[in-house]
């Protein structure tokens, strides 16, 4: 049987390292042997990827000119099927294959997820349908019923019209031939399990399971530029009197999700303590939150500024905090924080 391993924050380091892993029978990852002449900027156009001796027919991906290390898929103003299919008949039964989702957006604007198993090429034949657990990021499970050797395989990823390009991204698929057992790693956590930063770093360098979103805790230690273009800030964290290598904050957004503007990059600042919410990763040799991660909390405040109670009876006996955490003065102007709500004192 499968084994997925829910790992505690305690074990998780000497799990990572001991465990012994089935090698996949084919891996699919990107960019690909072929990438000198399959470079594509397009969601719309079919090409070939190949892998050694094996090739797969990707439909409707953009690689973004090879500028990634995955490919996505879904389209901004009309509907889209994309797919990964093998060119080629695996000739050893496959019981599992998995899919590394980096990215999984607007899961609403998602039809369905599905694997096809085929007796031929062009998949007139299926004998088998095997629907998506979820429509979550992360490394996805395919369990095959029955399976039989020298068949093809296709992934398909059927989406709406999105509103945006790429709400879908893949980095790597694997074939699990019969009796090799894949062990997936769940490295999820909740914002109580937060992991410190040197935790994140040793996940980052045990490189498994990175497709799932985590919570990190730490404090910021410096805050890098503001990109006003699309809303993101870009700042480094650690761990309170850590001694060890930060850790970067790449494109990051404002408490929940919301972009940053120039008044919510003034309410962040070096010293505020922070939880942040999103996919760790490495990029040429800096361990980082891949973009799009956003602060779950700031200094215990887990709303954004626009969540402020305009009419909010005051409590004498109660104490008062700014967006920083630290207690003030019942007297102070601005945005305040009581009893857990924030509140304008004028």
């Amino acid at each position: 049987m499968k084994k997925l391993l829910r790992l505690s924050l305690v074990a998780l380091c000497a799990m990572v390292s001991s465990v012994a892993f089935a090698d996949a029978y084919k891996t699919l990852t990107f960019p690909d042997d072929n990438s000198k002449n399959n470079k594509t900027n397009q969601y719309y156009e079919t090409w070939t990827a190949i892998i050694g001796s094996d090739s797969w027919t990707i439909e409707n991906f953009s690689n973004n000119n090879w500028d990634w290390e995955y490919i996505r898929c879904g389209r901004k103003n009309v509907e889209s099927v994309a797919s990964i299919a093998t060119a080629f008949a695996i000739d050893q039964p496959i019981s599992n294959i998995v899919v590394t989702f980096d990215k999984i957006d607007k899961d609403d604007k998602i039809n369905s997820i599905s694997l096809l198993v085929a007796s031929d090429a062009d998949f007139a034949n299926v004998i088998e349908t095997v629907e998506a657990p979820n429509k979550e990021a992360g490394d996805m499970l395919f369990e095959i019923k029955n399976p039989t050797a020298n068949s093809y395989y296709k992934l398909v990823v059927d989406c709406q019209s999105a509103g945006s390009n790429g709400i879908v991204q893949i980095s790597k698929i694997q074939y699990y031939k019969q009796g090799d057992e894949p062990e997936i790693i769940d490295i999820s956590n909740t914002p109580e399990t937060a992991y410190t930063v040197a935790k994140a770093h040793e996940l980052i360098e045990a490189g498994k399971g990175l497709a799932t979103s985590v919570y990190v805790k730490g404090v910021i230690t410096e805050i890098r530029n503001f990109d006003s273009n699309y809303g993101q800030l870009n700042y480094y964290i650690n761990d309170v009197n850590g001694t060890g290598e930060d850790l970067y904050v790449y494109g990051g957004l404002y408490l929940e999700g919301e972009k940053f503007t120039e008044e919510l990059v003034n309410e962040v600042k070096v010293g505020d303590e922070v939880i942040i919410y999103g996919q760790l990763t490495e990029y040429n040799g800096t361990h980082e939150f891949n973009h799009s991660n956003y602060i779950y909390s700031l200094n215990g405040v887990t709303t954004g500024i626009d969540n402020i109670t305009v009419e909010q009876e005051f409590d004498e006996n109660a104490p008062v905090y700014n967006l920083q955490g630290q207690r003030v003065s019942k007297d102070t102007k601005g945005i305040l924080i009581q009893n857990g709500k924030k509140f304008i004192n004028r």
